[in-house]
Parts: C-alpha cells; sequence; structure tokens
C-alpha cells in the first residue's frame, strides 16, 4: 500500500449556531422594511413623492434581507471541516463572498484543545477546537470555530496523531 496516500477520516460541517446572529439582524432589518410600507401608503395621498420614496426603501430593505436569508442558509449545506490521515482542512466560506481555507499538516500538530465557553455552547456541544503547533501564542489561525460535539473530533484526531 502506498502510504503517501491521502485518505478521508472525518468530513463535517460547522454547528448551525453561527447563523443566529446574522439571521435576527437581517429579520430585524426585514421587520422595518415591511413596515415602512404601510407607512408609505398612509402618507400617499398627503405626499406622493415622499410616499414613493419610503415604499421603494421599504421593500428594497425587504427584498435584500430575504435574498442574504437564502444566501446564509444555502452556504450552510457545505463542508467545512475535513480530515484525513496527512492534515487538516478547515473551510470559513459563504456562497461568492468569502473562500478562506486553512490547513494544519498532521504532523505539525502537537496538542488538540477543546474550549466550550458557557452553558449555550454546553448545551448545543459545539466550541472551538485549538491546535498546539509548537508557537508560543493562541493564534486563531490555528483553530476551528463552532465545531459540532468537539469532543468527538479531537478523539479523532489523537488517533490519527498516534
Amino acid at each position: 500500500m502506498n502510504t503517501s496516500q491521502e485518505l478521508l477520516i472525518y468530513a463535517r460541517s460547522t454547528h448551525w449556531v453561527k447563523y443566529i446572529q446574522k439571521t435576527l439582524v437581517y429579520l430585524l432589518i426585514a421587520c422595518f422594511g415591511l413596515a415602512l410600507m404601510p407607512i408609505a401608503l398612509q402618507l400617499f395621498s398627503k405626499a406622493p413623492v415622499l410616499a414613493s420614496a419610503v415604499y421603494f426603501i421599504g421593500f428594497t430593505l425587504f427584498l435584500l434581507c430575504h435574498h442574504l436569508l437564502f444566501h446564509l442558509y444555502f452556504s450552510e449545506q457545505m463542508i467545512d471541516i475535513i480530515v484525513t490521515n496527512q492534515r487538516i482542512i478547515y473551510f470559513d466560506d459563504y456562497l461568492f463572498t468569502c473562500d478562506d481555507e486553512h490547513e494544519i499538516p498532521l504532523h505539525k500538530i502537537a496538542a488538540v484543545e477543546v474550549q466550550q465557553h458557557g452553558i449555550i455552547q454546553n448545551m448545543l456541544n459545539y466550541g472551538i477546537l485549538w491546535f498546539d503547533t509548537g508557537g508560543g501564542s493562541t493564534d486563531m489561525k490555528r483553530s476551528i470555530p463552532h465545531v459540532p460535539q468537539p469532543d468527538e473530533l479531537a478523539k479523532v484526531i489523537h488517533a490519527q496523531l498516534q
């Protein structure tokens, strides 16, 4: 068997909780856009030009947030965390807007640390995996945020390190 052949060990998407903040912001803006539409209709008899502008702004805000939410949820379906027998790959991607890839070779990893802070992370069972590669700092480039079941993934990585 060829030892240089790379084999897939683990592939998973990051935890859905990373979308909550953006979803709430988009929904708030969309509701504001919807609230502007009846206001525009009331203004129409007194100031038709202003009413048209207010209606256009409200409709545009609603339509923009609707499309941003669709884009956000469509991005959720991508695999973000890949572990092979030679490296760990983490993608930070949103369709068309962000395509970052972080790669850590397994031979450079000295230790894996699981960080779950707070009640929410423990209840929803997600956290941060941080990789000690021998440097003195806790550089976030050597970590994977929003990892579902981080203890399970840490065990998979420990098994590959040995």
